[in-house]
């Protein structure tokens, strides 16, 4: 009886690392139990997402600076891939260090 693969698409080639280390079946049982723990906690998160937002320390001035630092990263990712074709590693790295650079001018500067 063939069993339903859920967590390949979801997990990915991690997937495949997992059957790899623990075989057919056990990879397959530790890669849906995975699935599942993620879901689980996804679903304790979004119950609790009051408590989490009112008792974490962050507000809402952080979270828009955390979102657009991060898009802001992704931006340049994309140009440094697409655009100049450099190497994708040095790319994040170097998006990712001139945003928090132009982040950091901006707090300085304001």
């Amino acid at each position: 009886m063939p069993m339903v693969d859920v967590a390949s698409p979801v997990l990915g080639s991690f997937q495949g690392s997992i059957v790899d280390a623990f075989g057919a079946t056990a990879g397959w049982w530790v890669g849906h139990l995975l699935v599942v723990g993620i879901l689980a906690l996804s679903v304790v998160a979004l119950q609790n997402r009051h408590h989490i937002a009112n008792h974490s320390g962050f507000g809402r001035s952080t979270l828009m600076d955390a979102t657009a630092t991060l898009a802001l990263t992704a931006f340049q990712y994309s140009v440094f891939t697409g655009t100049f074709a450099w190497p994708e590693g040095v790319s994040l790295a170097l998006a990712a260090i001139s945003a928090l650079s132009l982040r950091w001018h901006l707090l300085i500067v304001e």
